[in-house]
């Protein structure tokens, strides 16, 4: 039963967001500053990597490759300037949110039968 509650709490949380701008630029700040360390506005393959490898280790699981997290960075990197914008970021995240509210939603129903 705890499981569902979690499932319910993270789809209504990120429907919030997608539906609320100020919401979800809100999160969009915070998680760019947080990955941004040297504070320069830009996203530089290093930061992605130490952000993902401190978020890996927070979570007790093994870090990717640097194979894995540049082609990760590649893919965020829509205009392949070698940095990823705020609004690149911002891309992935709705799109990100978007399909956790549909696993939430799947497995929400998967749990009722």
């Amino acid at each position: 039963m705890g499981d569902e509650k979690d499932l319910r709490t993270t789809q209504e949380s990120l429907t919030i967001l997608l539906s609320d701008d100020s919401a979800f630029e809100s999160a969009l700040n915070a998680i760019y500053e947080a990955i941004d360390s040297n504070g320069d506005g830009r996203l530089d393959a290093h930061e992605l990597e130490r952000y993902i490898g401190r978020a890996c280790a927070k979570m007790g699981v093994d870090s990717p490759a640097p194979a894995q997290v540049a082609g990760v960075f590649n893919q965020l990197d829509l205009n392949n300037d070698h940095d990823i914008s705020r609004e690149e970021l911002g891309v992935f995240l709705r799109h990100f949110f978007q399909e956790q509210v549909k696993y939430c939603a799947l497995k929400l129903r998967a749990a009722r039968r």
